[in-house]
């Protein structure tokens, strides 16, 4: 039973323009990239740059010949939702509802207990897999990967009627992206396209608390079988990067740069399972020669310029600042870490390499209100990759 109510809450990708927060869609988030604030469209480096800009894949260094990310799994959620899920259990825990409903009504009871302890407080999990293989030539770079994610966002109501006490935004996703990049004006302009293919399995509900009691011991095949929506899609996705190293004074030491990404092109659109919006997204990165260090990257972006997400028009929650520092990297190990502003909000991440074991962590928070210092919901990421 555990499992299957576990299942239920740690579930789910919220859609909804008009969901239970305002937190805006995106199919998949990098850890490494929230770490630094979410500053990316004009760095890139990694596989996982697809996702923001597909021009990034033309960073990945030449040196490292076939970039193989296997099993490369994040898991992230906040505080609540741990404590949610434990109490809930134990709610339910609460007697065995019977044809008299006495022991029904003592269950009833608890989880309306537990539901009102937690009214107004964001319950959050999010988990995915992203596995590819990369790989830059002279000019010409690629990836191709595989992602499943799950992710669930609910928020218990004030009122404890029919209308339900507990909303869940769920989306469970499967796909395939691969793009390509290509080098121009001896490595100045990098041009990347890219194309995802994914199945979405998702719903809004809202839970009355004997849905809860009667469905606790099928919880999962309720949802999917009876509840949720599925439907695939296809998007296409285009970026630049151009590299102002000869252009600006001291360009050589900075090595500053530009970049500009259209996602998800005339919309990801999967009918019923929902919607993400096209975003046109601006960048500028320098990346400072600092010979103690490996490699230092400071990176300012601008998200959704044309304010296609319906959730609000803030600037704020647009904006992305961050830097990443990688104090060593050779054959054995490498050690980075990383700060920023994501949303107004502090971000922070390290990760370390033992051959071909890499683990991280990552904290950020989201504004899941409507402007930026309305409603924030702090999160924790644990990260585990086989790499070489």
């Amino acid at each position: 039973m555990k499992k299957l109510v576990g299942l239920f809450i740690l579930t789910g990708i919220s859609f909804s323009s008009y969901g239970i927060t305002y937190e805006y869609p995106y199919i998949f988030k990098d850890p490494r990239t929230i770490g630094m604030g979410g500053a990316t469209v004009a760095v890139g480096g990694y596989s996982n740059s697809i996702f923001y800009n597909p021009a990034g894949i033309s960073n990945i260094p030449i040196t490292e010949g076939f970039a193989v990310n296997l099993l490369d799994i994040n898991i992230s959620t906040n505080k609540n939702a741990k404590d949610f899920l434990n109490d809930l259990l134990d709610a339910l825990d609460t007697g065995d509802l019977d044809n008299d409903g006495d022991d029904g009504d003592d269950k009833l009871k608890a989880v309306n207990e537990v539901l009102k302890a937690y009214y107004g407080k964001n319950i959050h999990f999010y988990g995915n897999d992203y596995s590819s293989i990369s790989r830059k030539f002279s000019k010409l770079a690629f990836s191709i990967g595989f992602l499943v994610s799950i992710k669930a966002d609910g928020q218990t109501h004030q009122g404890f009627g029919s209308e339900g006490v507990l909303e869940l935004d769920y989306n469970s996703m499967a796909g395939i992206i691969a793009g390509l990049s290509y080098d121009f004006l001896d490595g100045s302009l990098s041009v990347g396209l890219s194309g995802k293919y994914i199945y979405r399995n998702a719903l809004v509900h809202s839970f009355t608390a004997r849905e809860l009691v009667e469905h606790e011991n099928n919880l999962d095949t309720y949802i999917t079988d009876e509840l949720a929506v599925s439907k695939t899609a296809f998007g296409f996705d285009f970026g630049m990067i151009y590299r102002l190293n000869e252009i600006i004074p001291k360009g050589k030491l900075l090595r500053p740069s530009i970049g500009v990404s259209v996602l998800n092109i005339g919309d990801l659109d999967f009918e019923e399972a929902g919607k993400i919006p096209m975003s046109v997204n601006l960048g500028i990165a320098i990346n400072p020669d600092v010979p103690i260090i490996n490699n230092w990257v400071i990176a300012l972006d601008y998200v959704d310029a044309l304010k296609n997400f319906e959730q609000d028009e803030d600037n704020i929650k647009r904006l992305r600042v961050g830097t990443e520092i990688k104090l060593w990297d050779n054959k054995i190990t490498d050690f980075s870490i990383r700060t920023g502003l994501y949303q107004g909000y502090l971000s922070a991440g390290v990760d370390f390499r033992f051959t071909i074991l890499r683990l991280g962590f990552t904290t950020y928070a989201e504004e899941v209100g409507a402007y930026a210092g309305q409603d924030e919901d702090r999160r924790y990421v644990l990260t585990a990759s086989i790499t070489w």
